[in-house]
């Protein structure tokens, strides 16, 4: 699937490609499941984004899991690719994206990253073509709060639907599963909030999933499927 992917992008591009910043370990070559193989059909790579890496994206572990761009664009990665990401793209990088993404929408699934900067090309490995790395099953979180205004808002790297969001001070907050589709839908951008929640801070960023949310701490209200919008 990754050489049909590259060919793709090869053709789109039409330049010759420049040399891959690592291996995959553990790839299983030719083995691609049936609803792969028709996502693959139906969605051919194209060029999606053009911009400068303005920090990486993690969850609430602290795990590396996608890119943001400075224009707001962001992208997700297999969090079980994060070593290999972090050395082949950082912060201040120059890079153009090729894969998927809606007019309208900030959000790029992406298949192939080439970093102009660098002068190397990163291909986006699926999931289950990856082991689960061994940290996943160390990290941790810890009792967090953060108070600022919604800069940006994040959104699901398959349904669409908002996420999480980054704050001013460029926390990353990440709503919990349950969170209703109105609620997600009621957060704009320079919102004030103040959340508390479990997350971890590292040299990748804050990151945060919330328990409680409010726009302030005497409004604070806990948030499950219950909630339609920011109290």
């Amino acid at each position: 699937m990754h050489q049909k992917i590259l060919l793709a992008f090869t053709a789109v591009c039409s330049f010759s490609m420049t040399p891959l910043i690592e291996a995959f370990p553990g790839v299983a070559a030719g083995k691609v499941s049936d609803s792969e193989q028709t996502a693959d059909d139906e969605a051919a790579s194209s060029f999606a984004a053009d911009g400068v890496i303005e920090r990486y994206l993690i969850d609430p572990r602290g795990e590396v899991e996608g890119l943001l761009l400075v224009d707001g664009t962001h992208m997700y990665v297999t969090s079980r690719a994060a070593d290999h990401l972090v050395r082949a793209l950082k912060p201040d990088d120059h890079v153009q994206v090729f894969g998927r993404r809606k007019s309208n929408e900030r959000l790029v699934q992406p298949d192939v990253i080439k970093n102009l900067t660098r002068g190397t090309t990163f291909i986006v490995p699926l999931r289950l073509d990856l082991p689960m790395q061994e940290q996943a099953r160390r990290l941790s979180v810890t009792e967090m709060n953060a108070t600022g205004t919604i800069r940006l808002l994040l959104y699901h790297p398959i349904k669409s639907t908002v996420q999480g969001m980054i704050l001013s001070d460029n926390t990353q907050i990440r709503l919990p599963l349950d969170a209703s589709e109105a609620l997600r839908r009621s957060f704009q951008i320079g919102d004030n909030v103040v959340i508390r929640g479990n997350g971890t801070t590292n040299q990748f960023g804050r990151a945060i999933e919330v328990v409680a949310i409010g726009r302030s701490p005497a409004s604070l209200v806990p948030v499950d499927a219950a909630l339609l919008s920011l109290p």
